[in-house]
C-alpha cells in the first residue's frame, strides 16, 4: 500500500472532493519544471561566476567595460545551453564535482519530462489511483531537485564571494528583483517570447 502522507501534506488539496486529476498531472508537471527551471538558473549563474574568476586571475579583465563585455557573452552562452551542454560548461568548476552524478541523473529526468512525459504517462491520467501514485512520485522528484537548487546556489554564492569578498549576493539579488518586480507592475509586458520567434 502506498502511503501518501507527505504529498497530502504539500497539496491538501488533492483530498478534496471534484478534484479533476488530469488537471492536477499537468499542474504538477509545472511546478516540476519550474523547478528544473531554477537549478537551470544556478547552474547558469556558476558557469558565469567561475568564468569571470577565472577571466580575473587571467588578467582578461583590466576595466569595467571589459568586465561588463565578457559578463554579456558568458550570459548569453549560458542562456542559450540547453540542460545538458550547460553541465558540460560547468564541468571543470570544481566545487560542482560533488555534485555532478546527482545532477547527470537529474538531467535524465528532466529530458524525460520535456520529451517524453505527455506520451508515455498520458494512459496513466485516466485512472485516479494511477494519477495519485504519478503526483506523489513527481512530488518526491521535486524535491530531489530542489535539494541539487539549494547545492548548486551554496556554489554560485561560494563563487560569487571569491570574486566579491563582503558583498552580500543575496541581498543584491533580492533589491535587484525588486526593482525588476516594480518594474512588471508599472509596465505590465504584453509580449510573450514563443510569439516572437526568428522565421
Amino acid at each position: 500500500m502506498n502511503d501518501f502522507t507527505d504529498l497530502f501534506e504539500d497539496f491538501p488539496e488533492l483530498q478534496s472532493d471534484g478534484i479533476i486529476m488530469m488537471k492536477e498531472v499537468c499542474s504538477h508537471f509545472g511546478l516540476l519544471f519550474s523547478a528544473f527551471a531554477l537549478l537551470e538558473t544556478g547552474l547558469q549563474n556558476c558557469f558565469v561566476f567561475w568564468q569571470l574568476r577565472q577571466s580575473l586571475k587571467n588578467g582578461k579583465i583590466r576595466s569595467e567595460e571589459h568586465w561588463q563585455r565578457e559578463f554579456d557573452a558568458l550570459q548569453k552562452k549560458a542562456e542559450d545551453a540547453t540542460f545538458g551542454s550547460l553541465l558540460r560548461l560547468v564541468s571543470d568548476v570544481r566545487e560542482l564535482d560533488p555534485h555532478m552524478p546527482d545532477l547527470a541523473k537529474l538531467k535524465k529526468s528532466r529530458d524525460y519530462f520535456a520529451h517524453h512525459f505527455f506520451r508515455e504517462e498520458n494512459d496513466k491520467m485516466h485512472s485516479d489511483e494511477s494519477a495519485i501514485l504519478m503526483l506523489d512520485r513527481m512530488n518526491i522528484l521535486r524535491k530531489l531537485v530542489k535539494v541539487s537548487e539549494d547545492s548548486v546556489d551554496m556554489v554560485q554564492e561560494k563563487i560569487f564571494n571569491s570574486i566579491y569578498p563582503g558583498v552580500d549576493m543575496n541581498g543584491t539579488l533580492k533589491r535587484i528583483m525588486e526593482a525588476e518586480k516594480a518594474d512588471f507592475i508599472a509596465n505590465p509586458r504584453t509580449k510573450f517570447g514563443w510569439e516572437h520567434q526568428p522565421p
